[in-house]
């Protein structure tokens, strides 16, 4: 991955910082009303959060008053207690996505689905862990499902991306079970249930292979992976990035006619989240993290050099600000992101803001 372009994710947002305290968990606001004052301040004064929440500066505390009283019950205490998170991601991410969830079924949706995109490593699967705790709480049954378990078995992906100049059997356009998906979102939508597949990316030497499936059932579907939600595009001359291979401007362009095949699943999603880091290279230090915890496991894992050029692949395959141009959604009828959070090197998160407008910055990885 090459250094970071000038232009980072910030352009993303307005120029305000979504400043939390680490002490703000809720066992610790129930107990100090100076804390919850503060907080309440902290978050009535951005803008984007309060947009995201539909609520004027002057509902936050009472809003604030509201959570607490079920988030501070001792079984919620436990739950949160598992889940490792910065308070800002409670406050900031976790509590406005079941709001929108909750709203989307308020307003007759009846089983919502939902998109949730972000580079490897951002905490989409913590996110998942904290909508079957939280959301059960507040009424939903999350069906949380990712792009990831829906790869071909080994043989058929590696058939699927040998072209690839990279050498990755897994991740891009491309190798995915389509059909499988689709199942999935058609029977959830007329049952609230689908048969999931499960994939071990310690499989087969840290390739992967599918292992078996899920059969899952809910009131909300959500579907999580670095994909979600990509457009088809058209590479310009500077993609995937000004110093690529001619091989490698030619997989980029072919994946960005295979996107074309996901358009019918996406369509299917009620909305997108976007979850972004602050710098770009963060994705790289947090797939090494996983990695160890997988070699802590005693599974298979890719080496720092194959991970730098997994993710190299991922982003020459989807490069963001092609994948994700909002001005397209409307065009291919894909939902638009209703909210995008950005997120440092700590996995804090330290901005929010409704969808509208979100201009993706380029990616030099």
């Amino acid at each position: 991955m090459q250094p970071d372009s000038a232009i980072q994710p910030q352009a993303l947002f307005q120029q305000q910082t979504l400043q939390i305290d680490g002490d703000h968990t809720p066992g610790t606001l129930q107990h100090a009303p100076g804390a919850r004052r503060r907080l309440a301040v902290q978050l009535a004064e951005h803008r984007g959060w309060c947009a995201l929440q539909d609520l004027s500066p002057d509902a936050v505390p009472d809003w604030l008053d509201a959570q607490l009283a079920w988030l501070t019950a001792p079984q919620m205490q436990t739950a949160l207690a598992a889940i490792p998170h910065h308070p800002s991601v409670l406050w900031g991410l976790w509590l406005p996505l079941i709001g929108l969830i909750k709203a989307w079924q308020e307003q007759g949706t009846h089983r919502p689905r939902l998109g949730l995109a972000g580079v490897p490593g951002a905490g989409k699967t913590t996110l998942g862990r904290a909508l079957h705790q939280l959301g059960g709480a507040c009424g939903l049954r999350p069906v949380v499902a990712s792009i990831d378990d829906y790869y071909l078995p080994l043989p058929e992906r590696a058939a699927a991306m040998a072209a690839n100049p990279f050498g990755i059997d897994r991740g891009p356009p491309g190798s995915h079970d389509l059909t499988w998906l689709q199942q999935s979102l058609d029977h959830f939508a007329a049952t609230g249930q689908c048969e999931v597949p499960r994939f071990d990316k310690g499989m087969a030497g840290g390739r992967g292979d599918r292992c078996g499936s899920e059969r899952l059932s809910g009131n909300c579907f959500v579907l999580e992976g670095w994909l979600v939600g990509a457009r088809p595009f058209s590479p310009g001359p500077d993609d995937p990035t000004p110093t690529a291979e001619d091989d490698e401007r030619d997989w980029c362009s072919r994946c960005g006619h295979v996107l074309h095949r996901y358009v019918p699943r996406w369509r299917q999603l009620d909305g997108l989240v976007l979850l972004l880091p602050d710098r770009w290279r963060h994705s790289l230090r947090w797939r090494l993290q996983a990695e160890a915890r997988q070699r802590r496991l005693g599974k298979g894992v890719l080496s720092s050099n194959d991970l730098e050029r997994l993710l190299r692949c991922f982003w020459a395959s989807a490069p963001p600000h092609l994948a994700f141009e909002p001005s397209q959604e409307a065009a291919i009828g894909i939902p638009p992101v209703q909210m995008a959070v950005m997120m440092d090197i700590r996995r804090r998160l330290v901005n929010v803001a409704p969808g509208a407008g979100v201009q993706v910055p380029r990616n030099t990885c």
